[in-house]
């Protein structure tokens, strides 16, 4: 007996002395993180650029480290892209993770309904091209259905919009950028990302205009190519001026070799864009004259629930690819059509900035708190206006919230580009080793740099760990006011902390390794 007690008691102390051991390195770990963090920043040699870090425990919602160059952890900053989580998670938790975006094609007596649901996907060309297709094939194949649908002629095409209001461009936009693809407008009914694709060539002798040619193509979309030269030497170096009108454009500039990649420039209204070309495409194959143009009646019932309407088409888009293009590509059309839609199925009014900033701002605060959601301003959805502010405490927390929750939590981890694999994080990260999943989103403006998402735990083998058993940490990394160039020196402490992250699993993996011997 006293054999076995002495047995007994050695074994308790020693499974105590194991256990002394691991918490002692995991609060050792912990402990240095607001050191480590800390130490990066001064290593960073930003000057006088403000600066918010915060890391949560997705699991445990607790904070680990915070640094802040302000009075405090919850000093708001200018989050540019990284907004996108924020939309994107008050998207998911309002849709759902099953949620598909449609658009209908009714036929209504004789006329087309193009009924409009936000859906920024579209139609869009980089989409279309992964499917091997082009925009031509797809209006093509499109005005095939209806046509075979109708049953005499359509005299007109009515695009219903509703679903958003008509302020197609924020008002806090870079004026002088919006012709460019980020600054597309937005709209009840999207179409071809709201661009209009342009391939410029040069033309058989110096000094000429080159030609050009747009995707998609009609007869009245009409480009002044006088302003632009066929050059020899050089590089070639273009851009597009939009006219008077909504289909007339000016290319400027060189052209030495025709572009790779399409130059694009934002169309001003791309619900009618897509009314005309669908409309020249149902009057080829009529043999008549081309149906009429026009917006909805705002008090017109919705076409597809009268009696006698045929559902022609349906084009339908899981939320599970408009998140990644949102999160991984950061195309700002996909985030400010969330925002909107997000204001609409909450409200049940056209979608709109106003109503769309309000929910995802009453959703911080049911989440998180009421003190989280009075420091955060949402004015847009992609982070393009300089007008939005959160704090990184904030966001870290917020990604810990929706990371960990059952029902969206894995969808929109998985919405997140993995470092040095996917999209705007396809460059980031090269001189760093890696051991652990970093799954995030960057973001820049003029004087901005951030980079937030997570750091999940893998397996020695690359494998992540099963849900449940291995860390996962949030983090928010947010540089405003950076001086000139500086630029690259707040990327590299976006990555410093990162591997400061990945590091701290990896040691609390060893102390728990050496703890279980």
């Amino acid at each position: 007996m006293l054999i076995g007690s002495v047995q007994r008691r050695w074994i308790s102390v020693a499974a105590f002395v194991a256990a002394v051991v691991l918490l002692g390195a995991g609060a050792l770990a912990q402990g240095s993180l607001d050191r480590r963090i800390a130490a990066a920043v001064e290593k960073a040699r930003l000057g006088k650029a403000s600066v918010g870090v915060s890391i949560f425990d997705a699991d445990s919602d607790r904070e680990l480290a915070s640094f802040s160059t302000g009075e405090s952890a919850d000093q708001s900053l200018i989050p540019a892209s990284n907004l996108k989580l924020i939309t994107t998670g008050a998207a998911l938790l309002t849709l759902g993770p099953d949620f598909e975006f449609r658009t209908s094609f009714v036929l209504l007596g004789n006329q087309l309904v193009v009924e409009g649901c936000g859906d920024p996907a579209l139609a869009d060309p980089d989409l279309l091209s992964k499917m091997q297709t082009g925009v031509e094939q797809f209006l093509d194949r499109l005005a095939d259905s209806i046509a075979a649908a109708a049953k005499g002629r359509v005299a007109a095409v009515v695009i219903d919009d509703r679903v958003f209001d008509r302020d197609l461009v924020h008002p806090l936009w870079p004026t002088d950028q919006l012709n460019r693809a980020y600054c597309a407008p937005v709209c009840g009914v999207n179409f071809h990302r709201n661009v209009l694709s342009v391939f410029p060539a040069p033309a058989g002798r110096a000094g000429d205009p080159p030609s050009v040619r747009t995707e998609p193509a009609a007869a009245w979309i009409e480009f002044d190519n006088q302003r632009a030269r066929t050059i020899r030497e050089g590089d070639t170096a273009v851009w597009i001026e939009r006219g008077g009108s909504p289909w007339q454009f000016r290319l400027h500039g060189s052209v030495r070799t025709a572009p790779t990649d399409a130059v694009r420039v934002a169309v001003r209204e791309p619900a009618p864009l897509l009314g005309r070309l669908l409309a020249d495409r149902l009057a080829a194959r009529q043999r008549g004259p081309v149906p009429e143009v026009r917006m909805v009646d705002p008090e017109a019932p919705v076409a597809s629930g009268q009696p006698g309407a045929t559902v022609a088409a349906i084009v339908r888009t899981p939320i599970s690819v408009v998140l990644e293009r949102c999160n991984v590509d950061s195309d700002n059309l996909y985030a400010e059509a969330l925002l909107k839609l997000t204001g609409h199925h909450v409200t049940r009014q056209p979608g709109s900035w106003s109503n769309g900033s309000a929910v995802v701002r009453m959703i911080i605060k049911d989440r998180l708190g009421a003190q989280h959601a009075a420091s955060t301003v949402v004015s847009d959805g992609s982070g393009l206006a300089r007008a939005n502010r959160v704090s990184a405490r904030t966001l870290a927390a917020w990604i810990a919230n929706v990371a960990s929750d059952g029902r969206v939590g894995e969808t929109y981890v998985r919405s997140m580009a993995v470092a040095k694999e996917e999209g705007t994080l396809r460059r980031r990260f090269r001189n760093k080793t890696l051991t652990n999943e970093v799954r995030a989103k960057s973001g820049y403006i003029n004087g901005v740099r951030t980079l937030s998402g997570m750091v999940l735990e893998s397996s020695n083998g690359g494998a992540l760990v099963g849900a449940g058993n291995g860390r996962r940490l949030a983090f928010a990394i947010l540089v405003n006011d950076i001086p000139a160039g500086a630029d690259e020196r707040a990327k590299e402490l976006h990555e410093n902390i990162v591997e400061i992250l990945d590091n701290y699993i990896n040691e609390i993996r060893r102390a728990a390794a050496a703890g279980g011997r």
